[in-house]
């Protein structure tokens, strides 16, 4: 890649500093600059939103490059997003630090919602053995029931005659 010249550069800067409504600035910094001298034409080659647009990839550039790491293989693993504060005021190894602790605080929880599930799965069979034996205890005390009516109605029949 072929760096960014420093006329390019102040004539993104200028041609921001125009599109925002920044008229004073835009012309001192123009002047100072010198961005009418510069050998860049000006009606066509500078898009729109330039700038923005140039920062915008440096910060995503600069969160992928935090998300990287040359001892493991990180492609699975979550990507952690950072605000661009932190992407303009820390450097590389303070932003991949952070994305490891990030990283760690998430299989961390995923893992404690894991063991939750876990948990809550055991739980659950244990309440369907437990409703399961109620059931059978009640099946069984109906069918009690019904033998001892039987037997009673049985020694009624059995008075009568």
């Amino acid at each position: 890649m072929v760096p960014v010249t420093s006329v390019e550069l102040n004539f993104v800067i200028f041609r921001y500093l125009q599109e925002s409504g920044f008229t004073h600035s835009a012309f001192a910094f123009g002047h100072e600059a010198g961005v009418t001298k510069s050998p860049i034409d000006e009606s066509n080659s500078i898009p729109p939103g330039a700038l923005v647009k140039l920062v915008q990839k440096g910060l995503q550039y600069m969160e992928m490059e935090a998300n990287l790491s040359n001892t493991e293989n990180d492609m699975d693993e979550d990507f952690s997003f950072f605000q661009p504060l932190d992407l303009i005021t820390k450097d590389v190894y303070e932003l991949q630090k952070i994305a490891k602790e990030n990283k760690k605080n998430q299989h961390e929880a995923r893992g404690k919602e894991l063991d939750a599930l876990k948990k809550g799965a055991s739980c659950h069979v244990k309440h369907k053995e437990e409703t399961h034996k109620i059931l059978k205890i009640r099946e069984k005390q109906d069918s009690e029931i019904k033998e001892k009516e039987r037997v009673q109605k049985d020694r009624k029949r059995t008075r009568k005659k």
